[in-house]
């Protein structure tokens, strides 16, 4: 099991908190959250190394965004909204260098040894595809099987909105729903499941699902967690 928090605030102390605190991983959002393009490459050059992974969420399926953010040092990256195969094959294509992708050789930092070793960061960073709405959960079997895609990503908020439920209503679907679905399709070509879940509670109900890399928490949540924890001491 894997627990990770997703960063909206563009707050390198923070992070570095977050990771100091022994998570997993951590996840600039450039997709919804404050981390632009300078923010995160701000950022990684600023955080110290150490066993917890930095992945970003690129804001789109971009080959320079992606690229930008793996030469910066960025452990990898998760691709919002992928529905195809072709899509997959693409946000593959962006992380790795040739032969296995398109990469264009240019890292300023790494975390997998010296910048010339193309192999070595080939083999080590995560290619993160997002399943977050029907027509991405109807390919998914498809998209796990396509080399180098290393972990599927459930966006819960919007796949639930895609199906026309809420997220409460997904996860009481259980192995024969559409998150069961995600984890079957990942178990089957030996690839892992993953999920945004937000909050502690519902961190634990995806983990009962199968899901094995989760976004446990967000920066605003804990902050605003840890403030009503110390108003109730107040009063």
């Amino acid at each position: 099991m894997q627990w990770g928090v997703f960063s909206f605030v563009d707050n390198v102390p923070g992070v570095a908190a977050a990771l100091a605190a022994g998570l997993d991983w951590v996840c600039l959002d450039g997709q919804h959250g404050r981390w632009d393009d300078a923010r995160v490459l701000a950022a990684l050059d600023a955080l110290p190394t150490g066993p917890g992974r930095i992945l970003v969420r690129v804001r789109s399926l971009d080959e320079g965004l992606i690229g930008r953010a793996l030469d910066a040092g960025a452990h990898g990256v998760i691709v919002p909204m992928v529905e195809s195969v072709e899509q997959a094959e693409a946000a593959v294509a962006a992380v790795r260098y040739p032969p296995a992708g398109s990469r264009s050789f240019g890292p300023i930092a790494t975390p997998y040894g010296a910048p010339s070793d193309t192999e070595a960061a080939n083999a080590a960073v995560l290619c993160v595809v997002m399943i977050e709405t029907a027509v991405g959960l109807d390919a998914v079997e498809a998209i796990a099987a396509v080399p180098g895609v290393d972990l599927l990503f459930v966006g819960p908020f919007d796949l639930s909105l895609s199906l026309g439920t809420d997220v409460d209503g997904l996860l009481s679907d259980g192995a024969a729903g559409p998150l069961g679905r995600v984890v079957a399709a990942a178990a089957a070509t030996g690839i892992r499941a993953g999920a945004f879940a937000g909050t502690p509670a519902r961190a634990r109900r995806m983990a009962e699902a199968g899901f094995t890399f989760i976004a446990a928490t967000t920066d605003t949540d804990v902050v605003e967690r840890g403030l009503s924890a110390v108003l109730s001491q107040l009063s």
